[in-house]
C-alpha cells in the first residue's frame, strides 16, 4: 500500500468538508454498504474467538469481499430469469482484481471485489456487535489459554454466551466459576477482566489481567487490556508505558502503536503520540484492518489540536520520520 497522499486524506477529514446534496448514485453506494456489511456481519458470527488476531483480521476480510461480490452479483443479474442461462452462458475474466462477467450476447457486467471495501469495515466496527465482541475478545491460543477440565471449560463458555447478550452480572459469575475450576485457565482470567471493565470495575479487571499473565506470560490480550483500563481511568502516562510493553511483546502488531499513539498525545508527549499514530495507521493499512479508520480520525484531531497549539511541525516532522510526504 502506498502511503503518500495519506494527508491529503486525513486534512479532508480535518475540513470537515461536508455537502447537502446527495445524488441517488451516493444514496444508492449508501445502501450498498449497509447491505453488504449485513451480510458480512452475519459471516463474522462463524470466526472462532480464540484463533491470532491476524487470522481473525484475514477471515473478516474474506467474509467482507464475499459480502461484496455477492450484492454485485444480485444487483447485476436480478433480470435473469433462469439461472441456468447464466450457469451455461456466463464467462469469466479477471483483470487487476476485477472480474468481468459476460452473459449469452449480453454487455460486459463488472464485478470489483474490494468495491467500498473501508466503507464497509468502517460501518461494521460502528454496527456489527458480534465483531465488537469478537474484538474484545480475540488473543493468541497458548498451552495455559484453555482448560483441559470439562466443567471449567463448560462454564466458560456459558459466560461467552451471557458475555454477548450483555448480560455481565451472569457472564462473570460464570467466569469465576471457570478460574475455581481451574486457577491457570487464562482465557477465563482474560474474560472475567474483560467483564469487569465493561461493568466500569477497573480495579478487579486490572487484577484479573495481572493473574492471566502470571499464569501465561506471552499472553497479549492481558497486556492490552491493562493498557486500555489505565486509559479508561485517565491514567494515561501508566497506559503509555503498559502499550509500550505490547509493542515490546508484538512489534509487528498495529494496536500497541495506536494505543501507544493516544496515550502519549493525552499525556502531552506530542512528538511520540504523532509518531506511533502514524505508525499504527501504515500498520493497520498493510493489514486492510478495519482500525485504519481509526488512525486516520486520531491524526485529522492531532493535526487540529497542534495547528491550533501552534506546533504543526510536530505533526510534520512524525510524518516526514515515518515515509509520509505531506502535499
Amino acid at each position: 500500500m502506498k502511503f503518500k497522499n495519506v494527508i491529503a486524506t486525513v486534512l479532508f477529514i480535518v475540513s470537515g468538508f461536508s455537502t447537502t446534496l446527495v445524488s441517488a448514485q451516493q444514496a444508492n453506494q449508501k445502501k450498498f454498504i449497509k447491505k453488504a456489511a449485513k451480510e458480512a456481519c452475519t459471516c463474522t458470527d462463524g470466526i472462532s474467538s480464540t484463533i491470532g488476531k491476524e487470522e481473525v483480521v484475514e477471515q473478516l476480510n474474506s467474509c467482507i469481499t464475499a459480502a461484496i461480490i455477492k450484492q454485485q452479483l444480485y444487483s447485476t443479474f436480478n433480470d435473469l430469469k433462469d439461472i441456468k442461462k447464466l450457469i451455461k452462458d456466463v464467462k469469466v475474466s479477471v483483470k487487476d482484481g476485477d472480474t468481468t462477467f459476460v452473459v449469452g450476447d449480453d454487455t460486459e457486467k463488472v464485478i470489483i471485489a474490494d468495491k467500498n471495501f473501508r466503507e464497509i469495515q468502517d460501518y461494521m466496527m460502528k454496527n456489527c456487535k458480534g465483531l465488537k465482541n469478537l474484538v474484545a475478545s480475540n488473543d493468541m491460543l497458548s498451552d495455559k489459554s484453555l482448560s483441559a477440565n470439562p466443567e471449567a471449560m463448560k462454564v466458560y463458555h456459558e459466560g461467552e454466551d451471557y458475555f454477548k447478550k450483555q448480560k455481565l452480572e451472569k457472564a462473570a459469575e460464570k467466569f469465576k466459576a471457570a478460574v475455581k475450576l481451574d486457577p491457570e485457565f487464562a482465557f477465563a482470567w482474560d474474560n472475567l477482566g474483560l467483564t469487569y471493565r465493561y461493568m466500569g470495575n477497573y480495579d478487579e479487571a486490572l487484577k484479573c489481567y495481572r493473574k492471566s499473565l502470571e499464569v501465561d506470560p506471552y499472553g497479549t490480550m492481558p497486556l492490552q487490556n491493562i493498557a486500555i483500563v489505565y486509559e479508561y481511568k485517565k491514567d494515561y502516562k501508566q497506559a503509555a508505558a503498559a502499550y509500550d510493553k505490547v509493542i515490546e511483546a508484538e512489534p509487528d502488531n498495529p494496536e500497541g502503536y495506536y494505543g501507544a499513539g493516544r496515550a502519549y498525545y493525552f499525556a502531552e508527549d506530542y512528538e511520540k503520540g504523532c509518531d506511533y499514530m502514524f505508525k499504527a495507521y501504515k500498520l493497520y493499512g498493510e493489514l486492510k484492518s478495519p482500525y485504519m479508520g481509526d488512525a486516520e480520525k486520531n491524526l485529522g484531531a492531532f493535526w487540529n489540536d497542534l495547528k491550533e497549539k501552534g506546533k504543526e511541525n510536530i505533526f510534520n516532522d512524525a510524518a516526514k520520520a515515518n515515509g509520509v510526504e505531506i502535499k
